[in-house]
């Protein structure tokens, strides 16, 4: 294991959005860091939708 991918813990990668998780889970994957990956896994599959709020906090409101 290489000494940067310690620097990734579960805690960290939550507070991710999850185009970045996708995107640290492709690097390690390309690394071979299978420890990374799994970390990824999990909080992909923990991670709620946002594109329904995010969808209606983009209308405007009425009267403003």
């Amino acid at each position: 294991m290489r000494e940067e991918a310690l620097d990734w813990t579960l805690d960290r990668i939550q507070t991710l959005s999850k185009p970045e998780v996708k995107q640290l889970r492709a690097n390690a994957v390309r690394l071979d860091e299978l420890g990374v990956v799994a970390l990824c896994d999990k909080v992909l599959s923990d991670k709620p939708v946002k594109a329904a709020r995010t969808a209606k906090a983009a209308k405007p409101r009425k009267g403003t």
